[in-house]
């Protein structure tokens, strides 16, 4: 198990930390470069951001495998060092020693992973934190490929037992690595993600409802497509509002994943298609207005690390139904209807009850839009330094 970080304190000098990237994918879009990996992408974007914004004493080294750029994060002035990328086919013991090399080299203190767990052959001496955002491939294995469980059945234990602290995104998986017997609870600390500012109430865009041809009225689901995020369900209750009269349709936006097959062609489902969407890679800079057209928010996932969309849809101003499962219900805590992803029904009766109580719409938008404002970025970034500063022992 990864040992408690050493809390001797030492006089405060700046820090030379070191943050592999390799989670972040970048593409380029209408408004220039977007992250392009889900919460993921999102949420190293916004770490190393504002890092460099609350902390511009330390000096941030960006790693990451492979080929990519890293100019969004060029700021002026900043303290930051970028290494170029090595060969993205070099991994285990060849990749890591690269990593020792840059570690020597650039004279780090420490070493984020923030893509899930890593460096499991790295010398114990290399003061490392790894942030693991979830244990599907563990719980869920028959919803990843293979090579994803087999790599985490191998290296999981490995690499937390090497790891000098690990952060999650959510208490609910610090409960899972504890009764996993995969980390000790004094070496796991929580530091939850946020929504980004763009994510916020404003009107409508009727240029968006035309582009995507949205329906008029619409739950909205976000996320990658895949089983895990029990989309089959979701559509089956939107087409028993349907059946049971109401004027709702259904906008699914998220990038491909593995093994995803549309439940919209299923021939029951043949009432519904027109009135349907999948927004299948949308562009990240049209995001928060596809939230402020939704009528209604659902995110019955069967399990999240975290669910940094629910955190989108409150922030929007729009009501949300999610699942009683994992993280949903820390996220979300009192501002949304849960119910069990696993029962049809009880996802239906909550979607009829937001979309026909006007009381309740206006309670749960107020109370999202004041969950959201707990959470922010710059939480997160100084919540995570706090975690180098002990490691480090300043």
């Amino acid at each position: 198990m990864p040992a408690s970080p050493d809390t001797t304190l030492a006089p405060a000098r700046p820090l030379r930390i070191g943050i592999l990237t390799d989670g972040l994918l970048e593409r380029d879009g209408p408004a220039g470069v977007e992250i392009a990996n889900g919460g993921v992408g999102a949420y190293i974007y916004q770490l190393i951001s504002c890092l460099q914004q609350v902390a511009p004493q330390h000096v941030y080294v960006l790693i990451r495998y492979g080929t990519g750029r890293l100019d969004i994060y060029h700021r002026p002035g900043g303290r930051t060092v970028f290494i170029p990328p090595w060969d993205a086919g070099l991994r285990g013991r060849l990749s890591e020693r690269s990593l020792v090399r840059i570690v020597r080299e650039q004279a780090l203190d420490v070493v984020h992973y923030p893509n899930q767990f890593g460096g499991p052959f790295l010398p114990a001496a290399i003061k490392r934190v790894a942030t693991l955002h979830d244990l599907t491939p563990l719980l869920f294995p028959e919803h990843h490929p293979r090579t994803r469980v087999l790599a985490y059945r191998l290296l999981l234990r490995r690499s937390l037992r090497r790891a000098t602290h690990v952060i999650v995104d959510a208490a609910s998986t610090r409960t899972d690595l504890v009764a996993r017997r995969l980390a000790a609870a004094d070496a796991v600390t929580v530091v939850p993600l946020a929504a980004s500012a763009a994510f916020r109430p404003a009107p409508p865009h009727p240029d968006l409802a035309r582009r995507y041809d949205l329906p008029r009225r619409f739950v909205l689901s976000v996320g990658v497509l895949e089983p895990r995020k029990n989309y089959a369900r979701l559509v089956a209750a939107v087409q028993r509002l349907r059946d049971a009269g109401e004027d709702i349709g259904l906008v699914i936006a998220g990038r491909d994943g593995w093994h995803w097959e549309n439940p919209l062609d299923a021939p029951a489902h043949a009432d519904l298609r027109p009135h349907a969407r999948l927004l299948r890679n949308l562009p990240e800079a049209d995001l928060p207005a596809l939230y402020r057209h939704a009528t209604a928010f659902a995110y019955p996932s069967l399990y999240e690390g975290f669910g940094l969309p629910l955190l989108e849809a409150m922030a929007s101003g729009v009501p949300v139904v999610t699942s009683n499962v994992s993280s949903m219900p820390e996220v979300v805590g009192d501002a949304a209807l849960l119910v069990d992803p696993t029962d049809p029904a009880a996802l239906t009766t909550a979607l009829q009850r937001v979309l026909r109580d006007p009381a309740l719409h206006t309670r749960l938008r107020t109370a999202g839009l004041q969950r959201a404002a707990e959470f922010s970025w710059e939480r997160t970034a100084r919540e995570t330094l706090a975690v180098y500063e002990r490691v480090c022992g300043t």
